[in-house]
C-alpha cells in the first residue's frame, strides 16, 4: 500500500512538474512570437515618444538604416537599443550593423567617411545621413525628411519690431529658425507691408512679437491669408494688447494689457515674472504633453469663440490658480506688485490659445478650407535664452507642426537617467545599521525556537 501511495504521489508530482514546465515553454513562445517592454522608468528614457511610435508605425514603405559602426560590442550597444525601439514600433523599419572596416565598398557607396555613421535610405535612392551622434530626435525628423512628399514653409514677419530670426543674442531667434530647418522647413521672412502676394508655399506666418500696430493694408492681406486656409501663429507679450489686440480680436484672441505674475515660479529658483504651466487642455499640440513650459514677461488672453462668423477658440495652456495678472504697470516699475481685487485677474489664466476659422474656400479635392489663428502671449519663451528651458521648444514646435498640418514632426526633449539619490539622516542610518546587524540574525534566531517549540509540542 506504501508503494502505491509513494507511486500515486510520484506520478501526479511528475505530471505536474510537466505541467508547469508546458506552460512556462506557451508563454516563452507567446513572447518571443510577439515581443512587448514596459518602461518603468520616471523619464520613459526606455520608449519611443508617441509622436515617433505613431510615425514608424504608418510608414508608407519599407525604410532601411545602415549603422556604420566598428564591430564591438562596447560601441554598438547603444545604438542597438534604439534602433530596436524603432524596429519594435514598425514592420516596415529595417536596420542591419556594417563594419565600414570589413566592408569598405558599402562606406564608398553611401559616402560615409567616418565611424558611428548611420544613413537612412528610402525609394529612389533618396538618402539621408546622422554622422553627429544618435538619438531619437535626430533619427525621427531624418525619417520625415526621407518620405516627406511636400516642401513647407515658415515665413517670419518683419518691419514692427519683431525677434530676428538670424540674431545669435538671447533675445534672437536664431536657435528656433534652426530647429525649424532641422525639422525640413523652409525658413524666411515676409514684409507685409510690399505690394507683393504671400508666398504660395507659405505654411505658417509667424509675427513674433511685433512691436508696432499692423497697417491697414497688413492685417487685410492676413485676413486674406486665413480666409483661403492660411495658418497665422502671433506672439507677443505684456502690456501689448493696444497694438496686438485690434487684429486678434476678430479671431477671439484678444490679449488682456497685464503681465503675469506667478510666485511659485520664483521659489523654484525662477523669476516671479516668468509664471511656469503645468496644465494643458486636450488638444492635439497638447496631446502626450506633460512638461513644464516657462512664459516671461507673459500677458494673459480671455479666448473667446464667435460663431457667427465661423470662429470656434479654445485655449492651449493655462497658468496655476494662485496666479494673478497685474493691469498696473506704474506698480509693477515700484518694484511692489500685488493682487488687487476687481483690478487684476485671477488665475488661471490662458497664455496660449488657438482660433480655427471656417471659410469658403475650397481645396484640390473640392474639401472646404479651415484658417487657423494660434496666440502665444509671450514671445520671450522662444527666444534664445529660453528656448532650451523646459519644454519650451517642444511646445513652440508641436504649435507650427500643427499649424502646418504635420504633427508628425517632433520635437524630444533629451532624456536623462533618472537619478533620486536616497538621503538619509543619522537617525535612519543608525536604525538601518542596527537592523542588518542585530535585527536580521535576532529574527533568525527568533524563527529557530518558534520552529523547535513547535516540534517538540506535535512529538
Amino acid at each position: 500500500m506504501t508503494g502505491r501511495r509513494a507511486l500515486y504521489y510520484g506520478g501526479g508530482m511528475t505530471a505536474y512538474m510537466f505541467v508547469v514546465v508546458g506552460l512556462f515553454g506557451l508563454v516563452n513562445f507567446i513572447s518571443y512570437m510577439n515581443p512587448k517592454q514596459l518602461d518603468l522608468t520616471a523619464s520613459r528614457k526606455n520608449s519611443l515618444s508617441p509622436q515617433t511610435a505613431r510615425l514608424v508605425g504608418r510608414l508608407p514603405y519599407e525604410l532601411r538604416v545602415y549603422a556604420f559602426v566598428k564591430d564591438a560590442e562596447n560601441l554598438r550597444a547603444a545604438p542597438r537599443r534604439l534602433l530596436q525601439l524603432y524596429e519594435n514600433a514598425g514592420d516596415r523599419f529595417k536596420w542591419e550593423f556594417v563594419d565600414p572596416d570589413k566592408k569598405p565598398g558599402l562606406a564608398r557607396e553611401y559616402a560615409v567617411t567616418q565611424y558611428n555613421t548611420f544613413v537612412l535610405v528610402g525609394r529612389e535612392g533618396k538618402k539621408e545621413a546622422i554622422a553627429d551622434g544618435l538619438g531619437e530626435e535626430k533619427m525621427t525628423n531624418a525619417i520625415i525628411r526621407i518620405i516627406s512628399t511636400k516642401e513647407h514653409a515658415v515665413y517670419f514677419a518683419k518691419g514692427h519690431g519683431e525677434r530676428d530670426i538670424n540674431d545669435r543674442d538671447a533675445a534672437g531667434y536664431d536657435e528656433i529658425r534652426t530647429a525649424l530647418k532641422n525639422q525640413n522647413y523652409k525658413v524666411g521672412e515676409l514684409e507685409l507691408f510690399l505690394n507683393a502676394p504671400v508666398p504660395e508655399n507659405a505654411a505658417v506666418i509667424v509675427l513674433a512679437g511685433p512691436q508696432k500696430d499692423l497697417l491697414d493694408s497688413e492685417k487685410k492681406k492676413l485676413d486674406d491669408f486665413v480666409r483661403d486656409g492660411g495658418r497665422v501663429l502671433f506672439l507677443t507679450g505684456s502690456f501689448s494688447a493696444n497694438h496686438a489686440g485690434p487684429w486678434l480680436e476678430k479671431y477671439g484672441l484678444r490679449p488682456d494689457n497685464d503681465i503675469i505674475v506667478d510666485g511659485a515660479s520664483k521659489l523654484m529658483g525662477g523669476n516671479a515674472l516668468a509664471p511656469m504651466v503645468t496644465a494643458y487642455e486636450e488638444h492635439p499640440v497638447t496631446k502626450d504633453f506633460r512638461l513644464m513650459t516657462f512664459f516671461p514677461l507673459a500677458c494673459s488672453v480671455a479666448p473667446k469663440s464667435d460663431a457667427e462668423h465661423g470662429v470656434s477658440t479654445l485655449g492651449l495652456a493655462k497658468t496655476r490658480p494662485d496666479t494673478w495678472g497685474e493691469t498696473d504697470e506704474a506698480e509693477l516699475k515700484s518694484g511692489k506688485v500685488q493682487f488687487d481685487q476687481g483690478k487684476d485677474f485671477q488665475g488661471p489664466l490662458t497664455i496660449a490659445a488657438m482660433s480655427d476659422v471656417t471659410t469658403t474656400a475650397m481645396d484640390k479635392e473640392g474639401k472646404p478650407k479651415k484658417g487657423v489663428v494660434a496666440l502665444v502671449c509671450d514671445s520671450e519663451f522662444a527666444s534664445n535664452a529660453y528656448l532650451n528651458v523646459g519644454g519650451n521648444k517642444d511646445l513652440f514646435m508641436n504649435i507650427v507642426n500643427h499649424l502646418a498640418s504635420e504633427e508628425d514632426r517632433v520635437t524630444i526633449s533629451s532624456r536623462t537617467a533618472d537619478s533620486e539619490p536616497l538621503i538619509l539622516t543619522a537617525r535612519q542610518i543608525s536604525g538601518v545599521a542596527a537592523a542588518s546587524v542585530a535585527g536580521l540574525p535576532l529574527a533568525v534566531l527568533f524563527v529557530g525556537l518558534w520552529v523547535t517549540i513547535r516540534r517538540r509540542r506535535s512529538g
